[in-house]
């Protein structure tokens, strides 16, 4: 019996979380893709864009650190304490 990819397959449980949210894929895109197609597609575009908000969140990290070392960033540290403390009884 022949498989139609080379590739092993995963399992995948089709709970209803799973479901209401390729349907709502479905709504917003109007796609008519299979669920395991659409599953895949979501799969791998999901993973570039979570890598993609990784790099980004590196970049302003490493550009706020840059303002700061350069004093471009004028932190007032105990003004974030105050608004940070926990209200007075």
């Amino acid at each position: 019996m022949a498989m139609p990819s080379k590739h092993p397959r995963i399992a995948v449980t089709a709970d209803p979380e799973l479901g209401d949210a390729l349907a709502r894929v479905r709504a917003a895109t109007g796609t008519r893709e299979a669920d395991a197609t659409l599953l895949r597609r979501l799969a791998v575009e999901g993973a570039e864009a979570e890598l993609e908000a990784g790099r980004n969140r590196r970049v302003a990290a490493e550009a706020l650190f840059e303002a700061m070392d350069s004093e471009q960033f004028d932190l007032d540290l105990e003004a974030v304490d105050r608004l940070n403390a926990p209200p007075s009884a």
